[in-house]
């Protein structure tokens, strides 16, 4: 699966964004500018698909989320992902859309999903997009059949998706690609402005830490809990492990080795009556990684590092756990947080190196991200007299222009673009409507 593009639409502050995703992608703003809503949003968008009906209920009243702009206080939250993928070495491009109305104070109208949309193309054999599903506020119809010349109807609830509906249908002809859009899912991580905690204990919520594990996980929800998930990544995939390490030593120079361990607490001490074969025997491991630093007399725990040393460890293992579960878009919030900013485009590199299957998108309030991504990759938050989250893209054609001006001022392209977002706080859109789309 591969995404392409994303919409969302009636979110907080947000009234419409749309992102063209390429490998690693930019959401670049001053502080409060809506940057964080867009990865909210992501997230929010696609859990809606994937929660029960009764979970769904309690998202479209969630206070956070809900726009109370007056701008946009009555638009209805819209959803809408583009992503191509191949079953049985046939390549489709998938449309899917939903939008539903927020709770309101007129209990009859809000709280319920008002449109639904599928469309598909079968790359080799069609030109143009089908429609497959497509619903409003009063019914909702299917593609029965590759030959049927007319949408079935089919019942759903006002808190219900079709696209889940759908997957009780093991005849249907498009089964697989319902199956595609019902395991999307996206990784995220947050600001980390204090990460010393990502090797002290288990990072996984909803009683997950009380499921007993009798061996070693590449799983997304086990990569929060780092030191395990790098010990496991040794055990299991040493090909990727190596991948990891070099990439951890190039970006901290001042390590010259580290290597994950596993203490069984339990082979430390045993009691006496304790010879007994059981039927389960409960794992009591602590996971720590070691490490030897080039000036230090001797090894140490990775907490004794910093906190952007231990950050950096935690978001390429994050990033590695994205790739081996096919995770197909993984956020950064303030990846820039901790590291310096020469660290910062050696670690955009190596991500770029290391992922081919998952793409990722970036918040940031740093212009040094700017000066280091390619300026196509990158969307602008623009403020605005409504105070909506605007993100705009830069013109190919002003790319030339842009580094004029900076060449002309003496600072980085970064440096010119936060100027003028500072000096548009006071409405002046004349450079940003010049430069971007």
């Amino acid at each position: 699966m591969n995404i392409n593009k994303v919409k969302i639409a009636g979110f907080s502050n947000i009234d419409n964004v749309e992102l063209n995703l390429k490998k690693i992608n930019s959401l670049i703003a001053l502080n409060n500018y809506g940057k964080s809503n867009v990865i909210k949003g992501l997230d929010f968008g696609i859990d809606f698909i994937n929660n029960s009906p009764k979970t769904r209920d309690k998202m479209m009243s969630f206070k956070p989320y809900i726009p109370y702009n007056k701008h946009i206080d009555n638009r209805a939250f819209e959803f809408e992902v583009e992503l191509n993928t191949e079953i049985n070495n046939e390549k489709f491009e998938i449309i899917y859309s939903y939008a539903f109305d927020w709770i309101k104070n007129d209990k009859e109208k809000g709280q319920i999903i008002i449109s639904e949309l599928l469309k598909i193309k079968n790359v080799a054999k069609e030109t143009k997009f089908k429609t497959y599903i497509k619903r409003d506020i009063t019914k909702a119809n299917f593609l029965p059949s590759e030959t049927a010349r007319c949408s079935k109807d089919i019942k759903v609830d006002r808190n219900e998706l079709v696209i889940n509906k759908l997957q009780n249908y093991d005849d249907l002809f498009y089964l697989q690609i319902v199956d595609v859009l019902n395991e999307i899912d996206i990784a995220s991580v947050d600001t980390l402005q204090n990460p010393d905690d990502l090797f002290k204990k288990i990072r996984i919520g909803d009683k997950e830490n009380q499921i007993v594990k009798n061996d070693y996980s590449l799983s997304m929800s086990d990569a929060r809990n780092s030191a395990f998930f790098i010990y496991s990544l040794m055990q299991k995939d040493v090909q990727m492990y190596e991948l990891y390490k070099d990439a951890v030593l190039t970006l901290l120079p001042s390590l010259m080795d580290f290597e994950p361990i596993e203490v069984d607490l339990k082979e430390q001490f045993s009691f006496n009556d304790e010879e007994r074969k059981l039927p389960l025997d409960f794992p009591e491991k602590i996971y720590d990684i070691r490490i030897k630093e080039n000036n230090n007399n001797q090894q140490t725990s990775i907490t004794s590092l910093s906190s952007g040393s231990q950050k950096i460890f935690y978001v390429i293992s994050i990033a590695i756990a994205a790739e081996i579960n096919k995770v197909p878009l993984l956020t950064y919030e303030e990846l820039e947080n901790s590291i310096h900013p020469g660290l910062l485009q050696k670690l955009l590199i190596i991500l770029d190196n290391l992922l081919e299957y998952t793409k990722i998108v970036l918040s940031s309030h740093s212009p040094y991200l700017i000066q280091y991504l390619n300026f196509e990759n990158i969307k602008i938050g623009v403020p605005n007299e409504k105070g909506l989250a605007c993100f705009r893209e830069l013109k190919k054609t002003k790319f030339k222009k842009l580094l004029s001006l900076a060449d002309d001022e003496n600072i980085s392209v970064g440096d010119l673009i936060f100027e003028k977002m500072i000096e548009n706080i006071h409405l002046d859109e004349s450079f940003f409507n010049e430069m971007c789309s």
